[in-house]
């Protein structure tokens, strides 16, 4: 295990061309416009349709009950940035980002892609500058009133878009369970795990340890199936419960990956209250969060962009290490150090104090 409280710099993100600045804002504003065809292309699922070749925008428009002449201008938007190549007979292949943007490849983006379209998210963005102003999210405005929680329990169809985004990213639960040694810890929990998968992955790696899923009644679906997949639904316990009222105690290691960026700080802290509550006199136990650290400076960070998606959309943030240890230091812990592990996150451990 390797423990850091550095973070990471990832280099500037992509120039498509050369110019100068004029260009480059060019190109920089037109990220709206890539981005909405790559998740409007995810969500019909047409690189389905080009699992085993390269095919006919006439073959794919059939498949995926789209315009011909419209499709191609899509498919030619998006194999501009890499996501597809047109050949020179006009047929389309999947590049190999492009094959992240498949159903049934592990690492699928395809469904984060079409959550990032979800209209309800999408929109947030025409009322941005409202958020600049007031500094508050403009979701519920285009959600009737509503979280996206609440919005989802409505919306049962983008419910199962988002789990499925939540859960597509299998070989990041693969990397974290490689990135730090849980073997320390006897019982494991994971809060808001969803399906899984996460938990699963650690407890795979740990015999010896059994686990405790903690989440929804409807995010918790399927989970059974994973357990049993990973082969350790005989040492899980499935529990539904609310992280804003309690925490199931009897673990020594909590797990919260990609929660507490959903919520506000005073949230988040009701949140970690909880699992410091949960934790009683367990001055050996841990929480572990595994979310991004916004690294300072100017340089290009996933997590840079996604604080503005946030706040105009949730009225949550993504956090540097600063925020991170305040937020710890005001729920009953203390930051003990930060471990790199799949991009853009990190995982983050504190001790109660």
């Amino acid at each position: 295990m390797t423990s850091s409280l550095v973070v990471d710099q990832q280099p500037a993100g992509p120039t498509f061309g050369s110019g100068g600045p004029q260009h480059h804002l060019l190109t920089v504003l037109a990220g709206k416009m890539i981005s909405s065809t790559v998740c409007v292309l995810a969500q019909v699922g047409v690189a389905d349709h080009m699992a085993d070749g390269p095919r006919t925008v006439e073959h794919l428009a059939r498949a995926t009950g789209t315009d011909p002449g419209m499709l191609y201008r899509f498919l030619r938007a998006a194999a501009s940035v890499g996501i597809f190549a047109e050949l020179p007979d006009g047929r389309f292949e999947l590049t190999g980002t492009g094959e992240y943007l498949r159903s049934d490849v592990p690492g699928s983006l395809r469904y984060l892609a079409w959550l990032y379209g979800e209209e309800s998210i999408w929109n947030c963005f025409g009322y941005a500058v409202e958020t600049l102003r007031t500094g508050e999210s403009t979701g519920p405005k285009v959600r009737g009133g509503k979280g996206w929680f609440e919005y989802m329990e409505e919306h049962p169809e983008y419910a199962e878009v988002f789990h499925r985004a939540m859960t597509g990213t299998s070989n990041m639960a693969a990397q974290v369970a490689d990135s730090y040694d849980f073997s320390r810890f006897g019982h494991i929990a994971d809060v808001g795990g969803g399906q899984g998968r996460l938990l699963a992955a650690i407890l795979s790696k740990n015999p010896d340890a059994r686990g405790l899923l903690f989440d929804q009644a409807s995010a918790i679906t399927g989970a059974a199936e994973v357990l049993e997949q990973y082969g350790v639904a005989d040492r899980t316990e499935c529990v539904v419960g609310d992280f804003f009222e309690s925490v199931t105690p009897g673990p020594d290691a909590y797990l919260l990956k990609a929660i507490l960026h959903d919520w506000n700080d005073d949230d988040s802290v009701a949140i970690l209250r909880n699992i410091r509550a949960a934790l009683g006199d367990k001055k050996d136990g841990r929480v572990f969060i595994v979310e991004a650290v916004v690294p300072d400076g100017n340089d290009w960070h996933f997590s840079k962009a996604m604080d503005i998606a946030m706040a105009v959309s949730l009225g949550s943030k993504e956090r540097n290490l600063r925020d991170w240890s305040g937020l710890l230091s005001a729920s009953g812990f203390e930051l003990v150090g930060t471990t790199k592990t799949m991009p853009p996150h990190w995982i983050i451990e504190a001790r109660p104090v």
